[in-house]
């Protein structure tokens, strides 16, 4: 019954950090965030640009 419980919140906290990335950042600039870091690519600057919440 522990193991479920585990795997079950695992499994939520792995959906919820999905969906955020999905929703929030987007998979093109998170991967291109990641080749930043790494080192692979420069970073773009974002001149003017305000966000709105």
């Amino acid at each position: 019954m522990k193991l479920k419980v585990a795997i079950g919140a695992l499994a939520w906290a792995l959906l919820i950090s999905v969906m955020h990335v999905h929703l929030n950042i987007g998979w093109g600039s998170f991967s291109d965030r990641i080749a930043v870091m790494r080192g692979q690519q420069r970073a773009e600057l974002m001149i003017g640009f305000l966000p709105v919440t």
